[in-house]
């Protein structure tokens, strides 16, 4: 069983990892939830990922997490998401509410508390788990380990240099990859890999109904039509693939780096820079993906929600 602390910007990807996480309660637990600045807002995306998680059937607690970088100013991801950030979905009066108290200090409480045990997954900037870092020098080696949706050893796609969770907080990225700490990153090299093609949306519109099917097909009718506007592609998974390798690390196979994030170049700012292959590195950055075992696994998650 992986416990997790789940560090999220919600908007369409990360409302699916989530989806799944809540679909693989054998597998994974979520602790709790930060919700972070990033695609959105934070009143934005802490509104959406209270939203999809009582949507999705979790009752672990949802903290409000960092309202803006470390450094930088911020940024968003536009109208990708849409304005609310996860256009599309309409959802019901909702009950849950945020939980009270500082979502970093908890998160910090919660992981010194239980050296060795819990992973730290963030999909969106690394703001947060950032802050984890410096203020409680023992955090990083008392995580089991961080797994990270970002970065990229090749093009960006926030700028040509940088993806866009790395981009929006790179003194953080830097924070968290020299911390030392065991890195597993998901990053453009293989979330691009992972792609929603017109089988598996049909897939998913011949589910078995249940208000979770719903909610995933609006969510995607918008998700779609962005991806097409912007990119001329259908989605890829970005998100997703943390909770993926959490399940089934066996799909994915990942190459070991010493990786460090440009927080000074005027044109490379954001960017990740990746050495060569090294057995003794601490970041292991996925390369490839077995798609079919993720969309199984897919399939899997989101069929057990109601």
């Amino acid at each position: 069983m992986e416990k997790i602390i789940f560090d999220c910007d919600t908007g369409h990807d990360d409302a699916i990892a989530i989806a799944m996480a809540a679909g693989l309660k054998d597998e994974i637990e979520i602790v709790g939830i930060i919700a972070s600045m990033g695609n959105s807002p934070l009143e934005n995306t802490l509104r959406n990922t209270l939203n999809v998680a009582e949507a999705v059937g979790l009752e672990c607690p949802v903290f409000r997490g960092s309202e803006n970088p470390l450094v930088r100013q911020r940024v968003a991801a536009g109208d990708f998401h849409g304005e609310s950030g996860l256009d599309g979905v309409s959802f019901p009066p909702r009950k849950r509410q945020e939980c009270m108290g500082n979502g970093i200090l908890w998160a910090i409480d919660t992981v010194m508390s239980h050296p060795g045990e819990i992973t730290f997954v963030s999909v969106g900037p690394y703001t947060d788990l950032a802050l984890c870092i410096k203020a409680e020098p023992g955090f990083a080696k008392a995580l089991k380990k961080i797994v990270l949706m970002g970065g990229s050893m090749g093009r960006g796609n926030a700028t040509p240099s940088a993806e866009f969770n790395i981009f929006a907080d790179p003194e953080a990225a830097e924070i968290v990859y020299s911390s030392g700490a065991e890195i597993v990153a998901m990053g453009l090299d293989v979330t691009t890999k992972v792609t929603l093609t017109e089988e598996i949306h049909d897939r998913i519109r011949n589910m078995k109904d249940s208000g979770y099917k719903k909610l995933l097909l609006d969510q995607l009718a918008f998700y779609i039509r962005s991806n097409l506007t912007h990119n001329g592609s259908m989605p890829n998974m970005h998100d997703p693939c943390t909770i993926a390798y959490l399940a089934d690390p066996g799909m994915f196979t990942l190459e070991r780096h010493q990786v460090h994030v440009e927080t000074k170049g005027e044109l490379t700012y954001g960017r990740t820079v990746t050495g060569p292959v090294d057995e003794t590195a601490p970041v292991s950055f996925g390369t490839d993906c077995d798609t079919e075992r993720f969309w199984r696994l897919f399939f899997r998650s989101v069929g057990n929600l109601k």
